[in-house]
């Protein structure tokens, strides 16, 4: 697959994922729940809701990338990818294990860690982003 494709990609995919953490965050908004169907509603809080924010903080965050990177050289992708596989395998692990609620060792719970793994993610990624494609050009 060539370069601008997978950036096309990265960026669909990216949208697709905001509107799915959209729907399973306000399913009677989306027609899955009636407006008054408090049963409904609930049970996607209950079950969807760290999934939704998740999706959500990190569908953002590449889309914010996917866009910057699009304007960029391959090699600077190449480059920032072998960072987002850990990094996001890391995120993925620690999401996992942060307690639901308030507690646990640091005192954080599932959406607290959640929205600081995305930001950091982000400001990361555009700090590798930057650096890399200011080296390449004094390479050059």
């Amino acid at each position: 697959m060539s370069y601008r494709k997978k950036i096309v990609w990265g960026i669909i995919s990216s949208m697709v994922g905001f509107f799915a953490s959209m729907v399973l965050a306000k399913p009677e908004i989306f027609g899955l729940c009636d407006m008054g169907d408090k049963k409904c509603i609930y049970f996607f809080i209950d079950y969807f809701d760290n999934v939704a924010q998740f999706i959500f903080a990190f569908s953002v965050s590449f889309f914010i990338i996917f866009t910057m990177l699009s304007f960029i050289d391959e090699s600077v992708f190449n480059y920032w990818k072998k960072f987002a596989k850990i990094f996001l395998s890391i995120a993925i692990i620690l999401i996992i294990i942060t307690p639901t609620q308030h507690g646990g060792f640091v005192g954080i719970d599932k959406e607290l860690s959640t929205w600081f793994l995305a930001i950091a993610f982000l400001i990361i990624s555009l700090g590798i982003i930057i650096w890399k494609s200011v080296s390449l050009k004094k390479g050059n």
